[in-house]
């Protein structure tokens, strides 16, 4: 053998998987297709939640803002809310991908870069797998190559269209003093925008990243919206880049024989915002736990880590997935929901913030919706918190 693992793309999922694997003791290699710092379309919002899976403090450096709430926009309604604790930090994902795939080889993995997979042989007891520079075996291979993965393919169909997000991603450059004034410690998004999606404009270092996130089947022509988004904003990007995004909340497969998938190559991205970060970092570290104990002699490792994603994440992502469904089926509730007074807002922000999850806030909307309805029904104002 020449590695205990090797993992196939070093985004969150896969630096994550590949340091818990070489901390541990395990031959890991990680192979990215790129070369660092490559560039990565994504707004780089990391929750809260999120930035605790990673286990260990992130350097201020790469910190490019602090977010303590949002700030909504649905038509001429806007409803702001403010927390007493960060909800979410803003990176650089050129850099924070570029530190995490550092992390793991300060552990013992070896990364090789400019290496996307190609082919692979699963074989009696081991795995092969050939890049467009080699070819390298492994007892088990990990999945982190992204929503059109290679290694996904051997467990599952692409996702289909209606299963992921289309995004479009681009940046407007701007004072920092600027982007500090009008952020204000907050992210401004904007529904409304694109099916089952919306628009955004995160304060980075130097510039905003905007973008604007859709269903795949139903977003026809994102080119379209993201430039007429841009224009409503006064904010002209030029040269967009583009990426989909899997829906999570979807009963998936993320294991076949000697493999696993992460991340988007799970799909388990957040389909009520689309932010990914955070479980693609969980996933992960349930990937190497698995990876660990079934290489130290422990059995049906795999169909643990199965179960772990389904309890901890699938099982979050449906009511995610249900809340943003009902979004587009009853967008004049939902509005009567959101915009009537700022509880409903305050309340979701606890998510990213790591204080509730998606359970205990379906919860709570599920005991104030009667009001709603007859809200909307009667126009009363806005329901007592």
């Amino acid at each position: 053998m020449d590695y205990d693992v090797i993992i196939a793309g070093a985004g969150p999922a896969g630096s994550t998987c590949a340091r818990a694997c070489a901390k541990a003791g395990l031959r890991t290699l990680l192979l990215e297709r790129d070369a660092f710092p490559r560039p990565k379309p994504c707004g780089g919002a990391l929750s809260a939640r999120g930035l605790a899976h990673l286990g260990f403090p992130l350097p201020p450096g790469f910190i490019e803002r602090e977010c303590f709430g949002a700030r909504v926009h649905y038509g001429p309604h806007v409803v702001e809310v403010r927390k007493d604790c960060r909800i979410a930090i803003l990176v650089d994902r050129e850099q924070f991908d570029a530190y995490l795939a550092d992390r793991a080889v300060e552990a013992g993995a070896g990364l090789l870069q400019e290496e996307p997979v190609q082919d692979i042989n699963l074989g009696a007891g081991r795995v092969e797998v050939r890049t467009t520079k080699g070819q390298y075996q492994a007892r088990c291979l990990v999945g982190a190559d992204g929503a059109n993965s290679v290694v996904g393919r051997t467990i599952r169909p692409l996702f289909p269209r209606d299963e992921v997000f289309a995004a479009l991603v681009g940046s407007f450059p701007a004072d920092d003093r600027e982007i500090a004034a009008r952020a204000n410690g907050l992210l401004d998004l904007y529904f409304g925008v694109a099916p089952m999606g919306y628009g955004w404009v995160f304060p980075h270092k130097g510039q905003y990243g905007v973008g604007v996130l859709g269903q795949a089947l139903e977003f026809d022509a994102p080119q379209k919206v993201f430039s007429a988004f841009c224009a409503d904003l006064g904010m002209p990007v030029e040269r967009p880049r583009g990426h989909t995004i899997p829906m999570g909340g979807i009963e998936r497969p993320v294991i076949g024989r000697r493999t696993i998938l992460v991340g988007d190559a799970a799909g388990f991205a957040d389909p009520f915002h689309g932010e990914g970060m955070e479980n693609a970092i969980l996933s992960g570290k349930l990937a190497a736990q698995a990876v660990v104990d079934g290489i130290g002699g422990k059995k049906d490792t795999l169909t643990w880590y199965q179960r772990e994603c389904d309890r901890l994440i699938v099982r979050e992502m449906k009511v995610a997935l249900s809340l943003a469904r009902m979004l587009v089926r009853y967008p004049k509730l939902s509005r009567t929901i959101f915009f009537s007074d700022r509880s409903a807002l305050d309340k979701y922000l606890d998510i990213p913030a790591g204080r509730a999850n998606y359970h205990e806030f379906r919860k709570w909307l599920l005991a104030r919706l009667p009001w709603h309805i007859v809200s909307l029904l009667f126009r009363k104002g806005p329901a007592p918190t």
